[in-house]
């Protein structure tokens, strides 16, 4: 960009965080390249600091002096500045004085103090000479330099006020180009305009854009509460709340604010550098809102991008209606107006397959075409990413479960960000996945992971409410009666373990609606919602109610045979693609209706017919689509009926289905709902057939339980799902289980631990033993300790624990590669190998052993004497094929964990890391067809 006479920018629209990076920006502008910027958080009065001499006469015409020392960059902003000079500069004021306060107080520890100080503000200040604002401000500086500052060792300050820094941004385009917030119209036509070359115009460049995100708004915004039993669609900003979150490095907050303060910071490599983690892998239980947060954030960041130019009546209404949201939710409209698109990634997965060789960006500009009226090639699309910020929305990672297909799509998103890294682009990227078996991170040097909470009973309450309200809102008496069963019910001291997730609310929020009572436990809210729905279409006159009440127990089962089809099906061909034909379908119908003895000719075809128009068109938890086939809307209450299919048969054969279901994460739910089941409508022995498996599930040859055991996890989802909460003893056993982590390998999902643990921890006994647990954990091995204090750190226990964790090392960097400061480093393989000559006699090292630790050397730490192995950046490409083979194999797979156990204690990191990188092929193999082999009428 060209110079240009100042203008008076809206200073004030940037973020306090990107005040900051502006203030920052222009320093190292004006200063050099030695100013040193802070990140976000307690700075000690600093947002940059600058160690040399500065020319002052080389940045302005009119000032000539030199400062050689030690600079302090202070930014100071006004959300809103005052239109009265005046007040501006008392302000200003106040603001200096307290920072010179703090400066002067010893006890703040603040650090060295000051040779020189300038404060950045966006305030403007009167120049009237002698009264003026500026002269006022820097007569009180004076002031306070004589009688005290000049002795503390300053010799010298700036005030760069609002007139000041938009001279600053006329002259430095490229910074005014990083910050969307200061751009004039002018400026934005500059950047179509530099797109020209690859356009016929740039007006159809922004007009291609504005059409995708008007046509994305309209037809993505829509929440459907036929999910929980209602008849309509809502838009999505009627109904969407935010969430709770936690994140390792900060405070606990909520979702929404936390993606829009992130996305409000330039986001760019060059401002931020190398070491932050910029883009947010958010993570949440089955039904906890994720898909809609992601729908939601897409929406208000296409409302901010839409209201640049003018919109149509229907587009208006709808920015109204997210505005109206961002207050009822209390978030910012964002400032920093990133383009956003959001990715459903089993659709991408379904389209790129194992060996696709379709980029991320291909597809992108793909989905941009099919609503433009010109081809949004890829290069154009590369040049909008290098110009422009973004807000990339993947949504769905958990639904990506093919193995192949998985590591493909994680390859795709870190080459995308990688290659947005090299454009220097100003790039948020946001992935949603379920926290069971997420353990392939996603480019932790770029990704940190947030984890969505359960909603507190308050949220719940509120979002209740107004799903009630919206749903009957065409009938108040209706509506004033359900509302008060849902206030009686919120106050059950079960309704805690009900209320946990947004779909729970909804659909308890039915249940209360046609039958007036609270279930159990989540097995029974799900189970009792399909009743629910189910005897409202069998109480209403129609042609099928005879059909309702005397094929009961087939519509049932054609859904369970359904529900398991498909979740055999998503294991490999994902989420998105696992549908059932119709045909199917009603084949599926004859083959029931025979074999229940309806063998005249036609009549089970007659019969079936009318079983699928009842499922698909009445009930319609089976949902048809335009290209004949039908899937369940809510993947939960697919689980639910894959897992009463699981448990209907003998005992070996839910045994059996139980064991080879049980490692896998996309069988997890599934499993929690038979469990469930078990708890409450089975027998005290199938409870503790139950509880045995559990507890004896790392003794069977599946996994190397050493390094991945299965049972700890379990038993924390089983006490998470509270099913045991009303049956003590099988409760502490589920206790006992979960705590075996403690002394075990690190678990995949800590936070699920603790989760599980704190919803124990509220009854008195299991309290007891945790804390006990928990403390003889933290005297004991380094592993020990680790664990202990990870569970501890998530802060869910609520446990009067006697001891003090300390602060808490940095595990996520420890193990995933993300940073480290030793220069010392080791191999996996050598540091494994040096441990062979401690091996008993007949343990002989074979070349599957020896191939093994070659390529374990791809895995490299850095050996610090204090914390042990840290993982080194480049250990991400290791494949374990030889590794593998040498864990199919009884005998190889004994001498490496020999190997693994010669290691030192404080070495532990070793055995975690690899566990980490093998789960994935452990648990993410499909187990259908043994599955299949369990049922006298195996699954299509």
């Amino acid at each position: 960009m060209v110079p240009k006479l100042a203008e008076d920018y809206p200073l004030e629209q940037l973020s306090p965080r990107a005040f900051e990076q502006l203030t920052v920006a222009l320093a190292t502008q004006i200063l050099g390249p030695a100013v040193e910027a802070f990140g976000a958080g307690p700075d000690g009065g600093r947002e940059a600091t600058y160690r040399g001499s500065v020319n002052w006469s080389n940045t302005s015409e009119v000032e000539s002096d030199i400062w050689n020392g030690y600079v302090v960059i202070q930014a100071k902003q006004k959300m809103q500045p005052d239109a009265d000079p005046g007040r501006n500069a008392k302000w200003l004021r106040d603001q200096i004085e307290s920072e010179l306060n703090d400066w002067e107080d010893q006890d703040k520890n603040r650090g060295e103090f000051p040779n020189f100080i300038i404060f950045v503000t966006n305030v403007r200040l009167s120049s009237v000479a002698h009264t003026g604002g500026i002269d006022a401000i820097n007569r009180y500086i004076e002031g306070r330099y004589k009688s005290s500052l000049k002795e503390r060792g300053l010799r010298g300050w700036k005030v760069w006020h609002r007139d000041q820094l938009n001279s600053f941004l006329s002259v430095y385009g490229e910074i005014r180009a990083a910050f969307p917030a200061m751009l004039t119209a002018g400026d934005i036509i500059w950047r179509f305009e530099a797109l020209s070359d690859q356009m016929p115009s740039s007006v159809q460049l922004r007009e291609m854009l504005i059409e995708h995100a008007e046509a994305a708004l309209l037809n993505e915004r829509w929440v459907n509460f036929s999910e929980a039993g209602g008849d309509n669609r809502e838009s999505i900003e009627t109904v969407v709340i935010d969430l709770p979150v936690s994140s390792g490095d900060l405070s606990p907050g909520f979702a929404l604010k936390t993606i829009i303060q992130q996305g409000e910071r330039v986001l760019r490599k060059s401002y931020v550098g190398d070491s932050v983690q910029r883009h947010i892998v958010l993570t949440g239980a089955p039904g906890n809102g994720k898909s809609t947060l992601s729908k939601f954030i897409t929406q208000v960041y296409r409302t901010a991008f839409i209201s640049m130019t003018s919109v149509t009546p229907t587009i208006a209404a709808l920015i109204s209606g997210t505005t109206e949201a961002e207050m009822r939710l209390q978030i910012s409209r964002p400032q920093n107006v990133r383009w956003p698109f959001r990715v459903n990634l089993a659709d991408y997965a379904d389209e790129i397959g194992p060996d696709g060789d379709k980029s991320l960006l291909r597809w992108i500009s793909e989905k941009i075409t099919r609503r433009a009226t010109e081809n949004f090639t890829p290069s154009l699309l590369n040049t909008w990413l290098r110009v422009w910020p973004w807000l990339l929305v993947l949504d769905g990672l958990d639904e990506v479960t093919m193995p192949e297909v998985r590591r493909r799509v994680l390859d795709e998103i870190e080459l995308f960000v990688e290659k947005a890294d090299q454009l220097n682009a100003d790039l948020l990227v946001v992935v949603t996945t379920r926290p069971t078996g997420y353990t392939e991170r996603v480019a932790p040097k770029h990704f940190r992971q947030v984890d969505l909470g359960y909603l507190e009973l308050s949220k719940a309450l509120e979002y209740g409410t107004r799903a009630i309200q919206r749903r009957l809102s065409s009938d108040y008496e209706r509506q004033d009666s359900v509302l008060a069963n849902f206030g009686k019910a919120v106050r059950n001291v079960n309704a805690k373990r009900l209320l946990k997730t947004p779909l729970q609310v909804l659909i308890l929020t039915y249940i209360l609606e046609k039958l007036g009572t609270l279930p159990a436990d989540r097995y029974q809210l799900f189970w009792g919602y399909f009743g629910a729905v189910y005897d409202r279409e069998a109480s209403k006159q129609t042609s099928l109610s005879s059909l309702f009440s005397r094929h009961r127990t087939d519509i049932v089962e054609l859904h369970e045979r359904v529900g398991l089809d498909l979740q055999i099906q998503a294991e490999t061909l994902g989420e998105a693609t696992s549908k059932l034909p119709l045909s199917q379908l009603r084949q599926m119908a004859v083959d029931r209706m025979r074999e229940v003895g309806y063998e005249s000719p036609g009549e089970a075809e007659k019969i079936s017919d009318q079983i699928v128009q009842a499922a698909t068109h009445r009930l319609v938890l089976l949902v048809a689509d335009v290209d004949e086939t039908v899937a369940f809307e809510v993947r939960s209450l697919q689980e639910l009926m894959a897992a009463r299919a699981i448990g209907a048969g003998s005992e070996a054969q839910i045994r059996e289905r139980l064991l080879v279901t049980a490692p896998s994460p996309h069988w997890r739910n599934t499993w929690v709902f038979v469990a469930g089941r078990v708890f409450s409508e089975g027998s005290d022995f199938q409870r503790e057939q139950i509880a045995d498996l559990v507890s004896r599930i790392d003794d069977v040859d599946a996994l190397p339980s050493w390094l991945c055991p299965v049972g700890p996890e379990l038993a924390a989802d089983i006490l998470d799902d509270g099913l045991a909460v009303t049956k003590p003893k099988w409760e502490k056993k589920f206790v006992d289980i979960a705590l075996r982590t403690l002394s075990g390998a690190i678990p995949r999902d800590v936070r699920g631990m603790a989760i599980g643990l704190s919803t124990a921890a509220e009854e008195g006994d299991c309290r007891t033993r945790i804390r006990n647990a928990l403390k003889d954990a933290l005297a004991s091995k380094p592993s020990s300790v680790a664990v202990a204090r990870l569970i501890i750190s998530e802060g869910l226990l609520g446990l009067a624990a006697p001891f003090d964790p300390g602060p808490l090392p940095d595990y996520v960097s420890m193990l995933s590669g993300w940073r480290n400061d030793s220069r010392e480093e080791v191999a996996l393989g050598d540091l494994l190998e040096s441990g062979l000559t401690e091996l008993e006699d007949g343990y002989v090292v074979d070349a599957l052993v020896s191939g093994t630790l070659g390529e374990l050397n791809k895995i490299r730490f850095a050996v610090n004497p204090e914390s042990g192995l840290w993982l080194l950046q480049g250990s991400h490409a290791f494949e374990p094929d030889q590794t593998l083979h040498a864990f199919d194999n009884e005998k190889s797979r004994e001498i490496i964990q020999l190997l693994f156990g010669n290691l030192e204690p404080s070495q532990w990191q070793a055995q975690a890391v690899l566990a980490r990188k093998l789960w994935p092929y452990f648990t993410r193999r499909p187990v259908g067809d043994e599955l299949r082999s369990t049922f006298s009428h195996p699954p299509r």
